[in-house]
């Protein structure tokens, strides 16, 4: 898994092959379904139209389309690595059934045929990988998907990202990012991770470590958005039976662009439970 870590830049720069004619029209409401590995690709888009946009977005992880969402004619993207998730084919089939414009991500499957035979736009990206080892891949794809009126060409801004983490990436060696998650993995070790982020790019990130620490180390772990972790979760940490705290390692992932009250809940949260709970706080987005 780890040469896939380290192709990231590799696979932001991949060139994609996509349906003839390929052409997104205009949106302003839209429906992503994707599951698992894929389905976070689906949050990027959502995190990079929120930032940018007043487009609504929705990214639906279950099966089909509800009637009441249909209703919207929301534009659909479904995305799905292998193409034969079967929660995000049904989807396609209600979106056939109930009319509305739909495009698909896909390496093949089911999915790129029903695009092909309804003459729907696609973007096929290499196969052969675990769908959570293809995050860089994915994320070129959603790129596809920008409404074209945001002015802005986020597929040439993959590249750019691409070259950044192959510069940085150069000198394993000497790398302070791998010397930073390697540590980061000694700590968690055998530990059940916690993982707070406190801005909607590092909640984000969260969600894609804990997926990573369930799918690659077979191990359990949870996230939290702060302020809300600070209205409910926090009083969890009360419990202590036999020294459990201690089977936990809690990540803060920090951003110079969160709100000065949360700065000060994560501080706040290290005064609480620091003297019971080993905290880890090297990364700053």
């Amino acid at each position: 898994m780890i040469e896939h870590v380290l192709d990231l830049g590799n696979q932001l720069k991949k060139e994609l092959e996509t349906s003839k004619d390929f052409e997104v029209q205009s949106y302003k409401d839209l429906l992503i379904v994707g599951m698992g590995g894929s389905g976070v690709s689906g949050d990027v888009l959502k995190l990079v139209l929120n930032e940018t946009t007043q487009i609504n977005v929705e990214v639906r992880k279950a099966y089909g389309i509800p009637e009441v969402t249909a209703q919207r004619k929301p534009k659909c993207l479904f995305i799905s690595y292998s193409g034969n998730t079967e929660e995000t084919v049904e989807a396609v089939n209600d979106a056939i059934k109930y009319d509305l414009d739909w495009s698909v991500i896909s390496s093949g499957g089911r999915l790129l045929e029903l695009a092909i035979e309804h003459n729907k736009p696609f973007v096929k990206v290499p196969d052969g990988l675990q769908p959570r080892a293809a995050f860089g891949l994915m994320t070129k794809a959603v790129m596809h998907y920008v409404s074209p009126d945001i002015g802005v060409d986020y597929l040439e801004i993959c590249n750019q990202a691409g070259n950044y983490l192959n510069e940085i990436l150069a000198n394993q060696s000497e790398n302070e990012l791998i010397s930073q998650a390697l540590q980061i993995s000694k700590e968690i070790n055998s530990k059940t991770s916690v993982i707070y982020g406190g801005t909607p790019l590092t909640y984000l990130v969260a969600q894609r470590w804990k997926t990573q620490i369930n799918e690659n180390a077979k191990s359990k772990a949870f996230v939290g958005y702060m302020p809300e972790v600070h209205h409910n979760e926090i009083l969890s940490w009360e419990a202590n039976k036999d020294g459990s705290k201690k089977d936990y390692q809690l990540l803060f992932l920090r951003s110079s662009k969160e709100n000065s009250q949360i700065s000060k809940r994560f501080e706040l949260t290290k005064e609480i439970i620091g003297d019971k709970v080993d905290i880890s706080e090297k990364f700053k987005y």
